[in-house]
């Protein structure tokens, strides 16, 4: 049986989104589209987004033209030359795939989490607010070392490997059970809480892999030899309840 999503996870992961094809550019296209001026004074700049992929297993970034899903055609239009381009690409100016809760959760946070989707492991990186993340990519929305500490560990590794054959690697982030919900107000931590999540944190940025798991696993208190996928599992199901 597979553990329950969690509540507490709500809003934490993401699949990246589908490329819409009409608005991707290459990056001197761009370049063109940027220096061009419209009319009503705003910037070409203002609708292009640059996009992060992971094409044969190597970072790739391109352009798209990405017009706010609010904008009228009246408004889109005032940006001249993308809006005529996707006119002739797509009769369309808005994106069909554009997902505005990823959309909103990035928008709060300085950088975010990101990992190819159906990775063997998972090795989650720092991306940089301003790229949008493509479907190739798997997006935890936290800008705060102790999530990454923890989703780098052997710990969160055990829970992803034992049920990536049955379940969506969004499903797995959201049915992992943190050593506590990470909305947890730093002030609702014991002091015994506050210095774990500082050791991870700090081991998290020394990339340390055995203090990472060491603080982790203290974290959760538990020992080296814990069976990860039955604790986790029952953790799971007593955050459920």
């Amino acid at each position: 049986m597979n553990p329950a999503l969690l509540p507490e996870n709500s809003g934490l992961a993401f699949s990246g989104e589908t490329a819409w094809p009409p608005s991707i550019l290459p990056a001197r296209q761009a370049e063109q589209l940027a220096a061009m001026a419209n009319t009503c004074g705003r910037p070409n700049a203002d609708v292009l987004r640059r996009r992060l992929a992971v094409v044969r297993d190597q970072p790739a970034e391109s352009w798209q033209i990405d017009f706010p899903d609010h904008f009228t055609a009246q408004e889109a239009a005032l940006y001249e030359q993308p809006f005529a381009l996707l006119q002739q690409r797509a009769n369309t100016c808005l994106n069909p795939h554009a997902n505005p809760d990823l959309r909103r959760a990035l928008a709060r946070v300085s950088r975010y989490l990101a990992t190819t989707t159906g990775a063997a492991t998972p090795d989650w990186r720092w991306i940089e607010e301003d790229l949008l993340p493509d479907a190739t990519l798997l997006v935890v929305a936290r800008d705060d070392d102790f999530t990454h500490g923890v989703l780098q560990s052997s710990v969160f590794a055990a829970w992803y490997h034992h049920y990536s054959a049955d379940m969506a690697s969004v499903q797995i982030v959201e049915a992992f059970p943190f050593s506590w919900p990470p909305a947890t107000p730093l002030s609702s931590l014991t002091a015994s809480q506050e210095e774990q999540r500082h050791a991870i944190s700090r081991s998290s940025r020394s990339g340390d892999v055995e203090l990472l798991n060491a603080a982790v696993l203290t974290a959760y208190g538990w020992s080296p030899d814990a069976d990860l996928p039955v604790k986790l599992a029952e953790l799971n199901r007593q955050r459920a309840r």
